[in-house]
């Protein structure tokens, strides 16, 4: 198995599992290239790879499910808090290409960032408002308010990620640990 493969696996295994909308990380951009294969298998499953920014050979890739963000993006709340911030899409990859164009036009992070990733929305909000006060838990993101709750998800998330890493550590390949050929 590549470094690649591996790495795809640790950042994006619970978005594949189904736990998340979405994933991001950093790749080499050699590293994505040889991807392609695996990328396919996943767009068979209606998972989209898109690379936000890229810098210094690396490539910040975006690893989402198409319907779920969708779904994510058109909750009442979601959709009428980033239409607050600018955002005007009728489709999830229309509102994934205006975050890109965000991340590569600000030199500061977008952080309604966190909702494409499946954060709620308290705590998205919570982290624009103050990043540093007002955290209840730290885990995959700040977490703002229902603390136990999301204590749980983390759990799970940690849970699944850690099954998953040990089967590709075994040599298992990702294909056959998610299925998809």
């Amino acid at each position: 198995m590549s470094e690649a493969e591996y790495a795809l696996g640790y950042h994006c295994g619970i978005t594949f599992a189904g736990l998340k909308p979405a994933s991001l990380f950093w790749i080499d951009a050699e590293q994505f290239d040889s991807l392609g294969c695996l990328r396919r298998c996943f767009a068979e499953r209606d998972f989209r790879f898109v690379t936000l920014r890229q810098k210094n050979g690396k490539r910040l890739l975006f690893v989402f499910h198409r319907e779920y963000l969708a779904r994510i993006l058109f909750a009442k709340d979601n959709f009428a808090f980033l239409h607050s911030l600018g955002y005007a899409y009728s489709a999830a990859g229309q509102a994934v290409v205006q975050l890109r164009d965000r991340i590569r036009a600000d030199k500061e992070f977008p952080h309604e960032v966190g909702l494409f990733l499946g954060y709620p929305l308290e705590d998205v909000v919570g982290f624009m408002r103050d990043s540093k006060g007002g955290v209840c838990l730290c885990g995959y993101w700040k977490v703002y308010g229902d603390a136990e709750r999301k204590a749980r998800i983390f759990e799970r998330y940690k849970r699944c990620a850690d099954c998953i890493c040990c089967k590709l550590r075994q040599g298992k390949p990702l294909a056959e640990i998610f299925g998809v050929r």
